[in-house]
C-alpha cells in the first residue's frame, strides 16, 4: 500500500523542458534546442522546397541548393554549438560542388583559398592588399582572354567574382583594423556560403557584421525569420515572373502616354528579381543561425531618394558608407558640415558607379560603363544630397500622435512623386543609349 508521500511524488506533474537536451555550459543560451519548435520550421522549408520546384522559381542550382539545407538543417541543429559553424562550411563546400561539378569546384576553390591565404600572410597589411589587388588585376586580364570560351571559364568566373569581388574589399577593411588574426573557420565562412551558388547577384555581407549575427538571437526565432524572409523572396521572383511574362512590352510598342507608363512601371518592377534573390538568400543565412538585417525595405514606398537610397539594396548602402563615406568624412571632419556631406555623398555615387562596371565586369565579362549609366547615378546621387542638405538644415519636429488628412495626402504624393522619377531614372539605366531613350518618350508622345 502506497504512502501519501508516494502518492503526491506519483502524481506530480513533470516540467517538459525535463525531456529536452539540456545545452552544454559553452553553449549559448540562445542556442537551446526544442524539437517541437524546430519541426514544425523543418516542415515549413519542405513546403518552400515543393514550391520551388512546382513553380521552376530560380532553376536547378536554387532547388539543389535548398534541398542540400533541407537535409543539413537537423543535424545542424542538434551539433553541439562548437560544431555548428564547422558544419555549415562543409555543407557550403558541398553546395559549391553539387551545383557545378568537381573541376570548376576545384577551380573556385584554389582561386578562393589562395585570396585567403595572402589575406592572412604574417606581413604588412599594405603588402597583402598590394599583393591581393595584383593578382585580381591579373586575373581581370585572364578574365578578358578567356571570357566565356569554354564551359570552365563561363562558369568560373562569375561565381569567383561574386564571392570575392566586393566581399574581399570588406574582409581587408576590416583585418587592418584588427590586433590579432581572424579565426578561419571565420574567414572561410565569410566567403563560401551556400546560398551564394544559386546567385550571381549576391547581397554585399559585412564580415562583422555575418560574424556578430551568429546565434545573436534566439535560434527559433531567427529561423522563422529566416523563412519569412524566403517565401517573401519566392513571392517576389513569382510576381516578377508574371511581369517579364505577361506584362512587360518592349520599348519598340510604346506608342502612347499609356503605353509608356505601363511600360516605366513594369521596367521598374523588374528589380523585384534582385530583391528576391536577396531574400532567400539572406534566409537562408538565417536557418542555419545568422541573425542577419533585411536586405530591402519596402523601397517601393520611399518617400524621398534619401529615404529610397536607405530602404534600396541596404547591404550595399552600409558597405558605401563603411567603405566610401565614413572615410572621406572623417578625413574632412574640420570642414563646414555642408562640405563634408556634398563630398562624401559625391564619393558614395562615383564609387557606386564604378564598382557597379567592376561587377558587370567580372560577372558578363563586359565593363557596365555606358553614357546612361553615368547619368543615371550622376541624377541618382544629386538627388540625394539634395535630399541629404535639407535634412541636415531641418529643425526636429515634434512627434505627434495619430495622422491627419494633410499628412496622409502630403505621404501618398511624395511616394508617388519619388516613385516616378525613380522609374523614369531606371529606364534611362536601362537603355542602350540617349537617342533610344530620348525615342521612347518621342513616339510616346507624337500625337
Amino acid at each position: 500500500m502506497r504512502t501519501e508521500t508516494q502518492r503526491s511524488t506519483s502524481s506530480r506533474v513533470v516540467p517538459h523542458h525535463r525531456f529536452l537536451p539540456i545545452p552544454r555550459s559553452d553553449e549559448p543560451a540562445n542556442a537551446r534546442r526544442d524539437l517541437r519548435k524546430f519541426l514544425p520550421i523543418w516542415g515549413h522549408l519542405a513546403l518552400l522546397l515543393a514550391v520551388l520546384k512546382v513553380y521552376h522559381v530560380e532553376g536547378r542550382a536554387l532547388f539543389l541548393l535548398t534541398s542540400i539545407a533541407l537535409a543539413a538543417l537537423p543535424v545542424h541543429y542538434l551539433l553541439a554549438f562548437r560544431w555548428k559553424k564547422p558544419f555549415f562550411l562543409g555543407v557550403s563546400v558541398v553546395g559549391l560542388f553539387a551545383v557545378f561539378g568537381v573541376v570548376p569546384g576545384l577551380v573556385i576553390s584554389a582561386l578562393a583559398l589562395m585570396f585567403i591565404g595572402i589575406c592572412r600572410l604574417p606581413i604588412a597589411w599594405s603588402a597583402r592588399a598590394g599583393i591581393v589587388a595584383s593578382l585580381a588585376v591579373g586575373l581581370g586580364f585572364a578574365r578578358v582572354t578567356t571570357g566565356s570560351s569554354s564551359d570552365l571559364a563561363d562558369i568560373t568566373w562569375p561565381i569567383l567574382g561574386s564571392m570575392l569581388m566586393f566581399r574581399m574589399i570588406l574582409y581587408l577593411y576590416e583585418i587592418k583594423h584588427v590586433s590579432k588574426p581572424e579565426p578561419l573557420i571565420d574567414t572561410l565562412g565569410y566567403f563560401f556560403l551556400l546560398p551564394n551558388y544559386a546567385f550571381k547577384l549576391f547581397p554585399v555581407v559585412d564580415y562583422r557584421t555575418l560574424q556578430r549575427s551568429h546565434y545573436a538571437g534566439e535560434i527559433h526565432e531567427t529561423q522563422s525569420t529566416g523563412l519569412r524572409m524566403i517565401f517573401n523572396g519566392v513571392v517576389q521572383l513569382l510576381a516578377y515572373r508574371l511581369v517579364y511574362q505577361e506584362l512587360l512590352i518592349s520599348p519598340e510598342e510604346v506608342h502612347s502616354p499609356a503605353t509608356l507608363l505601363a511600360f516605366l512601371v513594369c521596367n521598374y518592377l523588374l528589380y523585384l528579381r534582385v530583391s528576391g534573390q536577396f531574400h532567400i538568400a539572406c534566409g537562408m543565412l538565417h536557418l542555419f543561425g545568422y541573425q542577419l538585417p533585411t536586405t530591402h525595405h519596402h523601397y517601393l514606398l520611399a518617400t524621398g531618394f534619401t529615404d529610397y537610397w536607405r530602404r534600396i539594396n541596404i547591404y550595399w548602402k552600409d558597405f558605401m558608407i563603411r567603405v566610401v563615406f565614413n572615410p572621406v568624412a572623417f578625413q574632412l571632419k574640420r570642414k563646414p558640415r555642408w562640405v563634408t556631406l556634398s563630398v562624401a555623398t559625391t564619393a558614395v555615387f562615383v564609387a557606386t558607379w564604378f564598382l557597379h562596371g567592376y561587377q558587370m565586369f567580372w560577372l558578363n565579362g563586359t565593363w557596365g560603363f555606358s553614357v546612361p549609366d553615368a547619368l543615371f547615378w550622376g541624377i541618382l546621387g544629386m538627388l540625394v544630397l539634395v535630399n541629404v542638405q535639407l535634412d541636415a538644415r531641418e529643425k526636429p519636429r515634434k512627434p505627434t500622435t495619430g495622422s491627419t488628412a494633410r499628412s496622409v495626402v502630403l505621404r501618398v504624393g511624395q511616394t508617388v512623386a519619388t516613385f516616378t522619377t525613380i522609374a523614369v531614372l531606371w529606364s534611362l539605366w536601362d537603355s542602350p543609349s540617349l537617342t533610344a531613350w530620348f525615342g521612347l518618350f518621342r513616339r510616346a508622345f507624337a500625337g
